[in-house]
């Protein structure tokens, strides 16, 4: 996590599984970088330890008992709490990730994520207060993206020259750089330093975010 130093981030970890939770506070202890306080098992828990720690970053499996994730988040939002919010999720919950999403969570990851993943996302929505979708985020998830209330991006919409919006059409078509260059008939170097400038004003680190920002300030068109 190249972004965060010195500090220690403060976590608190919300799951029904007792495995997954201890698994997970291992994996992150391995950063160095991150202190987990507090652990719960259900959303009352983690309202209440939210409230106690004001910590920085929750991780929330959104379907847990007593108080699912989503009403959780929305709680700890109306009670004016610090803490970024990052969702777990499994791969046929999309609408219900969108719900999370809209309740206050700055990204999302599967349950089946890397390590590596998890430590990117973590650095993303802390380090540099961007939101963040994985690598895997699927095209039904765009869609619902795009005619949801969920606004993770400046309502001050960005201005892109034409060149910019035709690479990010295309680059929403999932075309590759080559195929871009090809397409616009520019080199390949080129594309690439576009894309990178894109990224950078959106305040997004993959391509399934400057996707999202796209059909989130209806840059793209379905």
């Amino acid at each position: 996590m190249h972004g965060i130093k010195n500090n220690q981030i403060s976590i608190v970890i919300a799951d029904d599984h007792s495995f997954f939770r201890e698994g997970l506070v291992k994996v992150l202890h391995m950063t160095g970088m991150v202190q987990v306080v507090g652990e719960a098992s259900n959303g009352q828990e983690l309202v209440d330890l939210a409230q106690q720690f004001d910590p920085d970053l929750l991780i929330v499996d959104i379907g847990m008992p007593v108080l699912n994730g989503i009403d959780a988040v929305k709680k700890i939002r109306e009670q004016g709490l610090r803490a970024r919010v990052i969702a777990l999720s499994m791969h046929s919950e999309d609408a219900i990730i969108i719900k999370m999403l809209e309740a206050g969570a700055m990204g999302y990851l599967d349950k089946n994520t890397s390590k590596e993943e998890l430590f990117e996302a973590i650095d993303s929505v802390v380090a540099h207060n961007r939101v963040y979708f994985p690598a895997s985020t699927n095209a039904h998830m765009l869609d619902l993206l795009s005619t949801s209330t969920y606004k993770p991006f400046p309502d001050e919409a960005l201005i892109f020259t034409d060149r910019e919006l035709e690479v990010i059409h295309l680059v929403c078509l999932e075309f590759s750089n080559k195929e871009i260059a090809n397409q616009l008939q520019l080199s390949q170097r080129t594309i690439e330093t576009h894309r990178v400038r894109i990224m950078e004003r959106m305040n997004v680190k993959s391509v399934a975010g400057l996707v999202a920002y796209a059909y989130s300030n209806g840059l793209i068109k379905k």
